[in-house]
């Protein structure tokens, strides 16, 4: 190559301003590589500089505030190739502050290059390095070959050696990128799954009633096919009870709507307190429920269907008794959701006909 002057080097002040400079210590240290172990991305490089150089030691710097990493190394011998660092003055804090390559022949006949700790202590004499920038402009450290006798350094060698920093960059924002993308990729998990919850929050409220938090008609309706699948299957008994609050429009007419609310409230509560954790009680009406009874015949049904009424006749929240009345249906071979349905129905009817607060069985 040509013969160039000798590079003058930087002085101290200069390459600590640049060393502990906050935006390129921040650049550093989001590549995520200090302190990372070896690996086989980088490593392909630092062994292909040496192999096209013929320089024994080439190496991938990253210069901390206080010592340099060497994310790469291959010819190093140890403690070098263990420890991967090294504090003091380094060719590589010249390398950083240069206009470009960094290209020294024979450090040992160079003023100040020759006074760097690892010409003595490791016998370097030719040294290049190629500045590692991003595109903010922030030097990472730098991609350095090294030789222990003086070396004329060719065209060709500096050429490849700035193809390989370059390559090095691109391998620190694929990483940068992919570290990205992996974050990018759990916050959307995380948005997903808020989401998926949100859903499961508005579907329970499209099928809970307000008012009471029991299942509302919409809910019942499909529990109501479910559980008739489930007969299908095992053929096991299923019950229905559909009840009524007596004299409802009395209360809203003489305590108020609000009264009334309160009665409905506390009456869910109560028919909750009665069934089973299979059972499924709902409001399908303005003061009218109903309670599936799965694996629970007629007898069964009935016994349910007193504890309730009984149970809401002692409550007395009001100045008066609120009772209220219930049609009992059990499910017959072969029998729909909705002949069931108008079966227990019609026996509601039948206990508010004949007097009120009595269970009726259909």
């Amino acid at each position: 190559m040509t013969e160039l002057p000798p590079p003058l080097p930087a002085d101290d002040a200069r390459i600590q301003a640049a060393l502990t400079d906050t935006l390129r210590l921040a650049a550093v240290r989001e590549t995520g590589l200090l302190d990372s172990i070896a690996e086989e991305s980088f490593d392909r490089l630092t062994r292909l500089a040496s192999t096209i150089t013929g320089a024994p030691v080439t190496f991938i710097s990253l210069l901390d505030a206080h010592r340099d990493f060497y994310k790469s190394t291959f010819g190093m011998g140890e403690p070098l190739s263990t420890l991967r660092q090294l504090t003091g003055r380094t060719f590589c804090h010249y390398s950083m502050v240069s206009d470009g390559p960094l290209v020294l022949e024979d450090a040992t006949q160079l003023p100040v290059f020759r006074d760097v700790p690892t010409v003595a202590s490791l016998g370097v004499r030719a040294y290049a390095g190629i500045p590692l920038k991003t595109e903010a402009g922030e030097v990472l450290g730098s991609f350095c070959a090294v030789d222990f006798k003086a070396k004329q350094w060719t065209e060709k060698d500096i050429e490849i050696l700035v193809e390989l920093a370059h390559s090095t960059m691109r391998e620190i924002r694929l990483r940068r990128a992919l570290r990205d993308a992996e974050v990018l990729n759990q916050q959307l998990v995380e948005q997903i799954q808020k989401v998926d919850a949100l859903n499961l929050a508005l579907n329970e409220l499209a099928r809970t009633d307000p008012l009471t938090g029991l299942r509302n008609r919409r809910a019942f309706d499909d529990s109501l096919e479910l559980e008739l699948a489930v007969v299908e299957r095992t053929q096991s008994p299923l019950s229905l009870l559909m009840l009524d609050v007596d004299h409802f429009k009395q209360i809203n007419d003489n305590f108020g709507h609000e009264a009334g609310d309160k009665v409905l409230r506390s009456i869910a509560q109560v028919l909750s307190g009665c069934v089973r954790i299979i059972d499924i009680v709902a409001r399908v009406g303005g003061e009218e429920f109903a309670v599936i009874l799965p694996h629970t015949d007629a007898q069964g049904a009935h016994e349910v269907a007193q504890r309730m009424r009984v149970a809401v006749a002692q409550a007395g929240w009001l100045s008066q008794p609120t009772t209220i009345s219930i049609g009992a249906a059990s499910l017959r071979d072969a029998e729909s959701a909705c002949s069931l349905f108008a079966r227990a129905d019609a026996a509601l009817y039948a206990a508010k006909k004949s007097g009120r607060n009595r269970v009726v069985t259909a």
